[in-house]
């Protein structure tokens, strides 16, 4: 989602996202935490959660459902504070399923 060769370098993006304010849910085993989806690309999207709830493991992570779009198997990329990077695990699957979604709001990834 963003590639750097340094730790002093800001990361720039690899791709266009979109930039958003959508309530998903991240599905953890024996849990669920409540997040914002705050941008989103072809290859996965960022979230930022509420700083109380930022504490849990990412070993116990299943899927990310965001509200209007679908359900999605994830992976992490980065975790930076209340903010965490996630890649979808089969673009190929999410590529349709967001295509459909730009769509509706007449809005894409710039």
């Amino acid at each position: 989602m963003a590639q750097t060769n340094s730790i002093f370098r800001t990361a720039k993006p690899t791709e266009p996202r979109l930039r958003l304010n959508l309530p998903c849910t991240i599905n953890l085993s024996g849990s669920v935490r409540e997040a914002i989806v705050y941008n989103i690309s072809h290859s996965g999207f960022a979230v930022r959660l509420p700083e109380d709830q930022n504490t849990f493991s990412l070993a116990e992570l299943r899927s990310v459902s965001i509200g209007d779009i679908a359900e999605f198997e994830v992976r992490t990329r980065w975790r930076k504070d209340a903010r965490i990077g996630f890649a979808f695990l089969s673009k190929r699957g999410a590529r349709p399923v967001l295509d459909a979604y730009f769509t509706k709001i007449g809005e894409f990834p710039t």
